[in-house]
């Protein structure tokens, strides 16, 4: 008989809804206990928690699909090896490319983006002792958590069956809590619509948080709602990198006299659509043939 067979199926999704729980448990305490913002040992839990439920469960997909995807080179797979668990995984990268290209299962670019830039925070986090920002993780986990909030009951809870409540009461508890954080972030932004009032043409999205927040032509660069701070050439740099993703007419000499600082395709908060010219540094709003 083919298939999954059960502890190969169940275990890891018991996993990854640990894994869960406690992730949106360190990003949500209680408000009676702690104010606003999380400590840094709760937001350094969240991260690693949130990023091993991520990957935990996209794996136990792709091994839905079939057992040899989540080695890192399927064509060296061997059963042996994959029930004592005796291999190279894939990494979070080829997960999403084999999930999308060979199960079938929709991610978009900010989804994507998203679970790398988890992916990222939790490797500097373990390694380097990286300082994360409370409100940009926050904020971006927000996209994560509500992409595994339609991913575990359309990829994995259709085909359980021991574990099905389980998973189901589970992710009606994450889905209360992922609806608070929503709500936090939310009044954060609420909380800035003055101060970012008369300044639409120079604000623009964060490369951190995603948030419509970063107000250029300072120094420093400041988004108002996460609170991370460049230099304007990193700045530019950085939007450039993150946001526009090196686009090859990004970056060009700044007319303005400012030096390497204008950005060229930029959206900004006064139209989200249109393509501009912006210097980071002085706040010079241009044309795109510039």
């Amino acid at each position: 008989m083919n298939g999954p067979r059960p502890d190969m199926d169940f275990t890891p999704v018991r996993n990854g809804m640990d894994y869960l729980t406690s992730a949106v448990v360190h990003l949500t305490p209680p408000p009676q206990v702690r104010a606003r913002p999380i400590n840094d040992r709760e937001l350094k839990y969240a991260v690693l928690h949130l990023q091993a439920a991520t990957e935990v469960l996209l794996k136990a997909r792709l091994v839905r699909e079939h057992w040899s995807l989540v080695f890192k080179d399927p064509g060296k797979a061997t059963r042996l090896a994959f029930e004592q668990g005796k291999f190279d995984s894939c990494d979070m990268n080829a997960t999403m490319d084999r999930l999308a290209e060979i199960a079938n299962v929709p991610i978009t670019p900010k989804q994507r983006a998203a679970i790398k830039a988890l992916a990222e925070t939790r490797n500097a986090l373990t390694h380097y002792g990286h300082t994360a920002n409370a409100y940009a993780v926050e904020a971006r986990a927000v996209t994560v958590l509500n992409f595994l909030l339609d991913f575990v009951p359309l990829q994995l809870h259709p085909v359980l069956s021991s574990e099905a409540e389980f998973v189901k009461e589970i992710m009606e508890s994450v889905a209360l809590q992922v609806r608070r954080i929503e709500s936090l972030v939310k009044m954060r932004m609420q909380g800035l619509t003055e101060e970012l009032q008369g300044l639409e043409e120079r604000t623009v999205l964060c490369p951190h948080c995603r948030q419509w927040a970063v107000v250029v032509g300072a120094d420093p660069v400041v988004c108002r709602f996460c609170l991370a701070s460049w230099e304007p050439n990193a700045a530019a740099l950085q939007y450039w990198n993150d946001v526009l993703k090196g686009e090859f007419e990004a970056l060009a000499t700044d007319p303005c006299g400012c030096g390497d600082d204008l950005v060229l395709l930029v959206n900004t908060a006064a139209d989200k659509a249109e393509d501009v010219g912006l210097c980071f540094a002085c706040g010079t709003l241009y044309e795109r043939k510039v």
